[in-house]
């Protein structure tokens, strides 16, 4: 039965020895496109295999009791990984919502991307579970969790030698179904300290929006995430993350000074979130630039599979699983911000291949396409299954 002292059990993970093979690397760039194809669908085969145990694991316990927690340090209002309404399209929709607010009332709003150096690596097993306890879950939920990370060891097999036994005391196990969870509540202190900045996160994708108002405390904003992060073992990486200036339309005064970029943080003009780019000017013609750019590569994998007999309708798949499914990836996130001129780059695209016969005729026209994936979320949000 159940009691107020959390517990171990006594099932021990065993140990990993982990043999190191010689990998075989090409430099022929025509292998290119076959590499990404392959990506592509291996990781939606894998998707497909682990979502329905993931998601449903996570949501009954992790984000169920999350959201019951009573622990003033721990928030997860601001994260959208593995939780019901939380998809990357309804994270950068809230981003985006949150800038354009803003800009309603000030000149400029800055946009600043974290990367956390092998985040999931690092995270030290002891701040973890200080952190799981905070959660209001179950003892028996509780112990096995903390059994799992518990007593792990790591030994390196090659060339015939084995090295010495190391415990694992770091690293949320990548490819596991704790995995990203367990990062999620690493990351659930972490808050702006600043009144009216705002904080998204996804997993360890990192996001602040400060308003021209708060401008001078962007430092010290940056000073606090450094701070939180040595504390979880973590380190920031300035190097890769970035800072981008939106400026209000009503308002722009070009002529106006905007504040100095943050030290050893690069100023850009366009920002990938999430896997959707967003400019400065809140347009998506950079976005459909990039995935032309793409998918126009796997052309050429479309046209060898067909030279070795692959049938048509097979050709159509492999269409739908990699380009469709680019091209459909968050649209009602960036699709509202196409100019007529992108539109009409998508629609001539589609129809290229549907000439060419890897495109089935009876997909539907961009604009099309846009409205039934707005349906579809919105379906999701009323359903709570986002």
């Amino acid at each position: 039965m159940p009691t107020n002292n959390k517990k171990n059990l006594i099932l021990r993970v065993p140990i990993n020895c982990v043999p190191v093979c010689k990998m075989y690397t090409t430099k022929s760039k025509q292998l290119a496109p076959f590499i990404q194809l392959f990506k592509l669908i291996t990781r939606s085969s894998r998707t497909t295999q682990n979502a329905k145990y993931t998601n449903e694991g996570h949501r009954k316990y992790i984000y169920e009791y999350a959201s019951q927690q009573t622990s003033p340090g721990l928030c997860f209002d601001d994260q959208f990984a593995l939780r019901p309404t939380g998809s990357t399209a309804a994270a950068i929709i809230a981003l985006s919502h949150t800038v354009r607010a803003m800009l309603s009332s000030d000149l400029h709003v800055h946009i600043l991307s974290f990367d956390f150096a092998k985040a999931f690596d690092t995270v030290r097993h002891e701040s973890l579970m200080n952190k799981m306890a905070q959660l209001q879950l179950p003892d028996n939920i509780y112990n096995w969790i903390k059994n799992y990370f518990d007593e792990r060891y790591h030994c390196t097999r090659y060339a015939g030698k084995c090295s010495a036994v190391a415990e694992v005391k770091a690293s949320v196990i990548q490819g596991s179904g704790l995995g990203p969870a367990s990062y999620i509540v690493t990351a659930a202190d972490l808050h702006p300290v600043t009144p009216g900045n705002r904080i998204f996160k996804f997993a360890d994708d990192t996001y602040l929006v400060v308003p021209a108002v708060n401008s001078s405390s962007r430092m010290n904003e940056i000073a606090h995430i450094e701070a939180w992060s040595r504390k979880n073992n973590l380190k920031l990486n300035r190097a890769k993350s970035k800072e981008m200036i939106i400026r209000s339309r009503e308002k722009c005064n070009l002529s106006a000074q905007l504040p100095p970029p943050c030290t050893d943080i690069e100023r850009v003009s366009t920002m990938k979130v999430l896997g959707v780019i967003i400019n400065d000017q809140l347009r998506a013609t950079d976005h459909v630039n990039s995935l032309l750019s793409s998918c126009s590569s796997l052309l050429f994998a479309l046209r060898v599979l067909r030279s070795r007999g692959i049938p048509t309708v097979s050709l159509q798949d492999v269409f739908r699983s990699t380009v469709l499914a680019k091209i459909t990836y968050c649209t009602p996130a960036w699709s509202g911000t196409c100019t007529a001129a992108d539109r009409a780059k998508l629609d001539a695209f589609l129809n290229r291949f549907k000439r060419l016969g890897y495109c089935d005729k009876s997909v539907a026209a961009i604009s099309d396409i846009f409205s039934n994936a707005d349906d579809s979320l919105f379906e999701s949000i009323n359903t709570n299954s986002c």
